[in-house]
C-alpha cells in the first residue's frame, strides 16, 4: 500500500512540475507576437543644392516601403558644418508616423544647403501610412511641416 502511495504522489508530482513548466513556457500564447520597432535615420553627408524645393509643393521626398519602411527627405540648414547636423526622433500613432528633425549645429556661414535624411523603421504593422516630418527652423520663410506624404508598402 506504502508503494502505491509513492507510485500515485511521483505521479501527481510529475504532472504538476510538467504543467506548471508548460505554463510557464516562452511559446505561452497570451505572450504578445508583436515585434519591436526599429529605428533609424542619418544626415547624408554633403550639401545637395540639387535636390532644393523650388516651391512648396516640390519636394525630394523619395520611399521604398517593402519589409522596412525607407525615407530620404531634405532639410534646410546652414552650410557649415556639413555634417552631424540633426537629431531626429519619432513616433507612431495608429496609421502615422510622426518625425521631428531638429538642427543642432551653429550656423557659421553665409550660406545654406539642403541636407538628405534617410529614415529607416522596420516591423511596422500596418500597410500605409501617413508620414508627417516636423522640422522647427530659425527661419521665419521655412515652415515647420516640412513633409505629410502616405506611403503605402509595395
Amino acid at each position: 500500500m506504502k508503494n502505491y502511495f509513492n507510485l500515485i504522489f511521483s505521479f501527481f508530482l510529475f504532472f504538476s512540475i510538467l504543467f506548471f513548466s508548460y505554463s510557464c513556457s516562452e511559446d505561452n500564447p497570451t505572450k504578445s507576437k508583436e515585434k519591436e520597432i526599429i529605428f533609424s535615420a542619418k544626415q547624408i553627408k554633403g550639401c545637395n543644392n540639387s535636390l532644393s524645393k523650388i516651391s512648396e509643393y516640390d519636394s525630394c521626398f523619395t520611399y521604398n516601403f517593402e519589409d522596412t519602411l525607407k525615407i530620404d527627405f531634405c532639410v534646410f540648414g546652414n552650410c557649415c558644418p556639413d555634417s552631424n547636423r540633426f537629431v531626429t526622433n519619432y513616433e507612431i500613432k495608429n496609421d502615422t508616423v510622426f518625425l521631428n528633425v531638429a538642427d543642432t549645429a551653429e550656423n557659421n556661414c553665409k550660406c545654406m544647403c539642403n541636407y538628405i535624411i534617410h529614415m529607416e523603421l522596420s516591423n511596422l504593422s500596418n500597410n500605409n501610412y501617413l508620414f508627417y516630418c516636423d522640422f522647427p527652423s530659425n527661419y521665419s520663410y521655412i515652415k515647420s511641416l516640412a513633409y505629410r506624404e502616405e506611403v503605402i508598402k509595395h
